[in-house]
């Protein structure tokens, strides 16, 4: 038992290591950690939960860039999930309306996002 975690420490030492010699962003590096650490302890939710506490705490109080950076690429990605899932299956005009509602909320998050960070349209 006790050499599985002496590997899984290794592995995130070495984990790390790479993500700040890749100047990798810290808060994607804390993410990274938190996942790490939720597999080895066996706590499905540590990552989710250190994910919405980072967001909120540093993205949404203290509006740290890099934080919101992050959110603004989850936010995106899971925009064009929906939008590539509407086009590829059938759904019920019900669904389609949750779906739109779902994109239009989506959009106006990003566009939030946008707008805090500085970025054009």
């Amino acid at each position: 038992m006790a050499e599985k975690f002496f590997g899984a420490l290794q592995n995130l030492r070495k984990q790390i290591r790479d993500d700040i010699n890749l100047a990798k962003n810290p808060y994607e590096i804390l993410l990274d950690v938190a996942k790490t650490v939720g597999e080895i302890s066996g706590e499905e939710n540590f990552y989710q939960e250190i994910r919405e506490s980072l967001i909120n705490v540093y993205g949404e109080v203290l509006q740290e860039k890099p934080v919101l950076e992050i959110e603004l690429d989850e936010v995106s990605a899971r925009r064009e999930k929906i939008q590539a899932a509407l086009t590829k299956k059938e759904f019920s005009d019900d669904d389609k309306r949750r779906i739109q509602s779902a994109l239009i909320r989506h959009d106006r998050e990003i566009e939030r996002l946008k707008e805090i960070l500085g970025h054009g349209n």
